[in-house]
C-alpha cells in the first residue's frame, strides 16, 4: 500500500509490517518490524541502525564505513583494508591492512603488535 502524504513524502507499507518513507529532497527511510532502520541519503550515504546491539553503520559511496557503538566506540574501515577504531576511554587503535596493530593509550603509552 503507498500513501502520498501532504508534505510530499510517499510511504509505502509492506504485508511483512516493514514502513519505506521516501522525501522529496530524494532521502528515504525504512523501518524494520524488528526495530532497525536504513536511511539512503541524496547524497548515496546508507546509515543502518541495528536496533538490538545499538549500533549505527554508516556506509559511504567510496566504500568508507564508520561505526558507532552505545558505550562511545567508533571505527572506520577504509576500502583498502585499514581500520582505526576509537575506544570509549580515548585509546586508539590503528590496523593497517595487512594486519599491523599500533595502540596508542590515554597515558601516552604506544604498543605495537
Amino acid at each position: 500500500m503507498e500513501q502520498v502524504l501532504e508534505d510530499g513524502r510517499r510511504v509505502v507499507l509492506y504485508s511483512n509490517g516493514t514502513r519505506k518513507e521516501i522525501f522529496p529532497e530524494g532521502d528515504s527511510v525504512i523501518h524494520f518490524t524488528n526495530g532497525d532502520t536504513k536511511q539512503i541519503c541524496a547524497d548515496q550515504r546508507v546509515v543502518y541502525y541495528y536496533a538490538e546491539a545499538q549500533i549505527t553503520q554508516i556506509t559511504y559511496l567510496d566504500g568508507l564505513e564508520e561505526f558507532e557503538f552505545v558505550d562511545g566506540q567508533r571505527e572506520r574501515h577504509f576500502p583498502d583494508g585499514r581500520q582505526e577504531v576509537i575506544f570509549s576511554d580515548g585509546t586508539m587503535k590503528f590496523i593497517s591492512a595487512n594486519g599491523h596493530e599500533e595502540t596508542h593509550f590515554t597515558d601516552g603509552t604506544v604498543e605495537v603488535s
